[in-house]
């Protein structure tokens, strides 16, 4: 009863160690489905016991052959039975994902989801909504308290395409992988660190199958040394992980100010725009000598050669609400100009 509980129990830590698209695609009895993109074609093939079988492709555009698609679902369906896939793999072209290693403080490793996800459009041009991503942890440096990350981002505007034609077909990837099938990003919206397989992990599973005649009693002892070791290393670390709760509350609170910011400057009108749109309006033999913005209403006066006009130059700009006088033009006298003072609306 022992010796089989023990051999469960290290057939479990094995296949935990193996990367999940290795268990799909080479240890499972059901089929993975791989759409690679090849030009502006989708070529697709049943992927049994780690040997692939194209099945057919079609076009990525709009308006892709009825014909194809439909042939191509039909030969789908055929080669894999009826039965439902283990996973759905879209391969990216050449180029895909790209790349960025960053540097993050060692706190931010209890929530690195989080913290990626709020700091996405500052490390790179996209927001993180904008794309799929994921990330694998390179190194840790206590000496100076950082953790050096490597990000894998595919922007969601490049696989549109592929996406659309994948659900014509039937099939919603639920998985990326690079041109060469070793970069893998999950896609769901919350990516976690499910990337290229670390060498040290690699080492470790060679190791433990060929360890299975010694692993016994010793197995279990080594496993409550860890659990020690690891709760140890909670005591350690939980002045690190509060910091990392305070960074990302602060995240919050900016993120939320300037949300703030924003809104009052569509509502009432941003003070830069409104200067902006003035100075473009106003004729070049014109200028002002007050300018007053206050709770979304502009008043501005000065002296133009045609002052009438400017309630027309302004109504023109959909930045102005309802322009008009609030007070009789006049002439100047011995010049060809009359002193005018226009009130406006402004902001939504």
């Amino acid at each position: 009863m022992i010796v089989g509980d023990l051999f469960i129990w290290w057939r479990r830590q094995i296949g935990g160690m193996i990367p999940e698209r290795w268990r799909l695609s080479r240890f499972s009895a059901r089929p993975v489905v791989v759409a690679a993109i090849e030009d502006a074609r989708l070529a697709v093939s049943v992927v049994r016991q780690g040997t692939p079988t194209p099945v057919g492709g079609c076009g990525l555009s709009d308006g892709a052959d009825d014909g194809d698609v439909a042939a191509c679902r039909h030969a789908l369906s055929d080669a894999l039975g009826g039965a439902a896939p283990a996973s759905t793999v879209l391969r990216l072209p050449p180029g895909l994902p790209m790349q960025r290693d960053v540097v993050l403080p060692s706190a931010t490793g209890g929530s690195l989801d989080t913290v990626l996800g709020y700091e996405m459009d500052r490390l790179t041009p996209f927001p993180a909504d904008r794309i799929w991503y994921a990330y694998d942890i390179l190194r840790r440096d206590p000496d100076h308290k950082q953790l050096h990350v490597r990000l894998s981002i595919v922007p969601r505007a490049a696989i549109a395409a592929a996406l659309a034609t994948l659900a014509r077909v039937g099939l919603r990837p639920d998985r990326l992988e690079d041109a060469a099938g070793r970069a893998g990003i999950p896609m769901r919206d919350a990516a976690t660190g499910q990337g290229r397989l670390p060498r040290a992990r690699m080492a470790m599973i060679v190791a433990a199958a060929l360890l299975p005649a010694v692993a016994g009693g010793a197995a279990f002892w080594r496993q409550s040394v860890e659990q020690g070791h690891l709760a140890a290393r909670i005591v350690l670390l939980r002045p690190e992980a509060e910091q990392a709760r305070v960074l990302r509350r602060q995240a919050e609170d900016r993120s939320a100010g300037a949300g703030l910011i924003a809104r009052e400057r569509r509502r009432l009108g941003d003070p830069l725009e409104v200067l902006a749109a003035v100075t473009r309006i106003l004729p070049d033999d014109s200028f002002l000598t007050d300018l007053i913005l206050r709770q979304g209403q502009l008043i501005i006066s000065g002296q133009a050669s045609a002052a009438t006009g400017l309630i027309q130059a302004l109504s023109t700009d959909p930045l102005f609400r309802t322009p008009a006088f609030v007070a009789p033009v006049t002439r100047v006298e011995g010049q060809n100009a009359s002193l005018f003072s226009i009130h406006a609306g402004v902001g939504q």
